[in-house]
Order: C-alpha cells, then sequence, then structure tokens
C-alpha cells in the first residue's frame, strides 16, 4: 500500500503529537517542563554552556521561538546567560542549580518513554523507523 492509502503523513503527525502530549503531561508534573524546554537544557547541559545561536540549529528553530523560549527558562530561573570569556560581546547560556536538577528529572520521564517505545516496537522496527525518519528529514529539505 502506498503512503497515501495508509495516510502515513497523517499517522506520523499523530503518533509524534501523542508522544509529545503524554511526555510533556508527564515533564511537567515531575520537573515543570515540556518535552521542547528538556531539549533545550539537555543540550545546555551537555556543553555546559552554549551560545543561543548554536541551540536554535540543534533544536531546528528560529531566533523568535529561541529567544521566546530561552526568555520562560531564564524566568522560571532554569537558565542563566553569562558573558563568554573568550569574547567579551559575546553572551552563554548556562543552567542553574535549578536547570541542572529539572534537567535531571526530565531525563528519567525520556528513559521512561523511550523504554515504553523499545517495548511496543522491539530494535528491529526502531531502527527501521528511524531510518525512514532521517530519510524523510533529509530528503524533504
Amino acid at each position: 500500500m502506498s503512503a497515501k492509502n495508509l495516510r502515513f503523513y497523517s499517522r506520523l503527525q499523530i503518533a509524534a503529537h501523542a508522544l509529545k502530549k503524554s511526555s510533556d503531561r508527564r515533564m511537567l508534573e515531575v520537573a515543570g517542563v515540556t518535552t521542547a524546554q528538556m531539549s533545550a537544557l539537555a543540550i545546555i547541559a551537555s556543553e555546559e554552556a552554549t551560545t543561543q545561536t548554536r541551540l536554535a540549529k540543534e533544536l531546528g528553530l528560529n531566533d523568535s521561538a529561541i529567544t521566546a523560549m530561552m526568555r520562560r527558562l531564564i524566568d522560571l530561573n532554569l537558565v542563566e546567560r553569562v558573558r563568554d570569556d573568550n569574547d567579551g560581546r559575546a553572551w552563554l547560556l548556562k543552567l542553574t542549580s535549578f536547570g541542572d536538577e529539572a534537567a535531571r528529572k526530565a531525563a528519567s520521564i525520556t528513559d521512561q518513554t523511550s523504554s515504553k517505545v523499545d517495548e511496543m516496537l522491539g530494535e528491529k522496527t526502531i531502527a527501521t523507523v528511524v531510518a525512514a525518519m532521517e530519510l524523510i528529514i533529509n530528503d524533504l529539505d
């Protein structure tokens, strides 16, 4: 059957929305952040500090979206802006101690969600789906 007959695009959107909605609900309860905010915190944590431009590129967000997200995370005292020691004109994003704690709590939710998907689909199916998604991501631009 074709992608059209199987309503592939629609089902892909519905599945992604269901995963995001479930994850958001649980992350908000446990860590006080959404899945998108968790992604930003995880990237900042993995690099100790990063620029807003690099973070936006990594998350695939435009300037206005990343600015709004960082404003919210700064207001929540999860992220702070600090001067770059190597370039006095530049600012870096860094996790606060509260941001580090939220990222750790949220990571457990991500791990639980991944485990559930592992149980439902199995390694072979997951590898096939991820490979298909990579083809779509890289070929449709």
